[in-house]
């Protein structure tokens, strides 16, 4: 099987923990949205930013590569 120009195979586990954490942060988004929508204040911004951070802090490191065969 040839894989076509700019496209890459990965492990399907590895790209579905990418997508998973992805949500998460796009989940903690909309949260925070809401959440500052109806309060504001440094409380309530310091609590959107951990929110995020934690959802975000996930992200670091991740690396999904090729497949190699």
């Amino acid at each position: 099987m040839k894989v076509p120009s700019g496209q890459l195979i990965v492990a399907e586990t590895d790209l579905q923990r990418l997508h998973d954490r992805l949500y998460r942060l796009e989940a903690a988004i909309d949260d925070v949205t809401a959440d500052l929508d109806r309060s504001s204040g440094p409380k309530a911004y310091r609590l959107a930013f951990e929110h995020l951070y934690d959802s975000a802090k996930d992200l670091v490191g991740l690396v999904v590569e090729p497949v190699r065969q």
